[in-house]
């Protein structure tokens, strides 16, 4: 987690997490600078989905997707999940 945030730094993501017990990340959303700016621009739809703890640590990922008036896709934001509560949706719609 330490090397995720520290390149999410390196490369000006723009990212946001929240702390349990003061030392483990609780849910960790990321954006890059460039997606902002497309979304800046294309802001009429967007879709949302999670995926069902496909990865290592069982943590379900927010995946945020916006549409062009083309018709084209691209990838907004991000955010890993302690759950799919509505405390962690909201935190995350929040910062989105």
């Amino acid at each position: 987690m330490q090397h995720l945030m520290k390149f999410l730094e390196r490369d000006q993501y723009i990212h946001w997490h929240r702390l349990k017990d003061e030392v483990v990340v609780r849910d960790l959303f990321w954006c890059h600078p460039g997606a902002v700016k497309l979304c800046n621009e294309c802001h009429l739809v967007f879709l949302i989905d999670s995926t069902y703890k496909t990865n290592r640590y069982k943590l379900p990922l927010l995946d945020t997707v916006g549409v062009t008036p083309t018709g084209m896709t691209f990838s907004v934001a991000f955010a890993y999940l302690e759950g799919e509560l509505m405390n962690n949706i909201v935190w995350t719609l929040e910062r989105f």
